[in-house]
């Protein structure tokens, strides 16, 4: 009535007749990239599980379009690896008879250590000497033994010089551990046979054995030696949390004198440190410089 007696009102609520209510926006699910990544090994394991070695590289993931014949190598990050391009064919012998876009995953390595292969790796030039350790294979559906069984398939029909297959085990973490590092290995990986793939998620299903903690820690300087390192770089300087750590072990001369030649293009970038443990002041008992991390 008041409404009819208004004219102004009247219109005012004219305006809404017919009028849709506003649905609230869907949020599109995030969608993950990048590889699958362990945790570090605690004792527990997985009801069922395998070992394989920890190989010492750099994470490399391969997209092979099969119908275009183009292969691509990334790092963890989604980083071109063209050091590797010239394992295109490779990679398309192995996938010999398949159709459609595959995913590999795996570890890729060269020359006769990490310092070194990480130069090599990160090159724009042809690593000739790589060698691609692959251990899973994402574009199929299913869990780890039913990619596993199509990762050992391909290899049964295929015998790639520079792609190899990372050998798998049925025993106990600490076994596997044992026999893989006197083998030349990192350590172990220890992997739930029943997990699916998941991309860019840092899952229990696959755990890490080693003999120490490691982490993850920011190069804020290099500095040079006395003595008998002189020339050469005596400790780095990392980042862990709230404290600067000085890390000085764990480095031959070649890496020392290459990490001070390289000290302006590395401050800044990630270093694995390993470490006994935790100093109640927040600082690294032992700690030792184990590469510069290539990938991060």
């Amino acid at each position: 009535m008041l409404c009819q007696q208004d004219p102004v009102l009247a219109a005012f609520f004219s305006m809404f007749e017919g009028a849709v209510p506003r649905q609230p926006k869907r949020r599109t699910p995030k969608v993950r990239r990048g590889p699958m990544l362990a945790r570090l090994y605690a004792g527990e394991t997985p009801a069922s599980y395998v070992c394989e070695p920890k190989v010492d590289g750099l994470r490399v993931l391969i997209t092979a379009d099969l119908s275009r014949r183009v292969v691509h190598f990334e790092t963890r990050n989604g980083n071109p690896m063209p050091s590797l391009d010239h394992l295109a064919d490779e990679v398309l012998d192995l996938l010999a008879g398949k159709e459609g876009v595959w995913l590999l995953d795996g570890e890729a390595v060269s020359g006769k250590s990490f310092f070194t292969s990480v130069g090599a790796l990160r090159s724009e030039q042809s690593a000739d000497d790589a060698r691609v350790w692959l251990f899973d294979l994402p574009s199929v559906d299913g869990d780890y033994s039913t990619r596993r069984a199509s990762l050992e398939a391909l290899f049964a029909q295929a015998y790639p010089t520079s792609l190899l297959l990372v050998p798998s085990v049925s025993c106990t973490p600490e076994e596997a551990f044992v026999r893989f590092t006197s083998e030349g290995f990192e350590g172990a990986m220890v992997k739930d046979i029943s997990a699916s793939y998941a991309h860019g998620i840092r899952s229990r299903a696959w755990l890490k054995v080693k003999d120490v903690d490691t982490t993850d820690a920011e190069i804020v300087d290099i500095v040079e030696g006395e003595g008998k390192c002189a020339g050469m770089a005596g400790h780095i300087v990392v980042r862990y949390g709230r404290r600067l750590v000085n890390v000085g072990t764990g480095m031959d001369n070649a890496t020392r004198v290459a990490l001070l030649a390289d000290r302006s293009q590395l401050i800044g970038q990630t270093a694995e440190v390993d470490f006994q443990m935790k100093t109640p002041s927040g600082s690294l008992r032992h700690p030792v410089f184990v590469r510069v991390r290539g990938d991060k």
